[in-house]
């Protein structure tokens, strides 16, 4: 979810945040709104009731993948993630559920071909 900090016609000028290049907002991409944005991500796992499990805020450019890195060293497991477009790789997935049990599910693209077997086939050959 994008967190903006100005509207980005006045990213150049702005000096909000930009003491330390590390937390400093950079330029991002929003596929919900199509738009660009100047600012930070939100990435949240909440349980089905809505409890929050995990928050990070991350830089607008860092790619929304990079979070499931954090996934996965944290204390989730045996569970099943939904997540956004963004989220979408059938390497991350595997690795996410060989090394925590989490299954990440994620909506298809128009062109993209049906990987979910991939899954299917890796719990049926732990289970052997």
């Amino acid at each position: 979810m994008p967190l903006p900090v100005c509207n980005i016609a006045r990213a150049n000028r702005s000096n909000v945040l930009r003491e330390d290049f590390e937390t400093s907002p950079d330029k991002g991409y929003s596929a919900i709104t199509k738009t660009y944005f100047y600012g930070y991500k939100l990435h949240l796992i909440t349980s089905l009731k809505g409890v929050y499990k995990s928050v990070d805020i991350t830089k607008a450019s860092v790619h929304d993948i990079h979070y499931l890195d954090d996934v996965k060293q944290s204390s989730l497991n045996n569970c099943t993630l939904l997540g956004d477009k963004g989220y979408l790789s059938s390497e991350y997935k595997v690795d996410l559920f060989h090394t925590s049990k989490i299954e990440l599910q994620t909506p298809k693209r128009r062109n993209q071909s049906d990987f979910s077997n991939i899954l299917m086939f890796l719990q049926k050959a732990e289970n052997v």
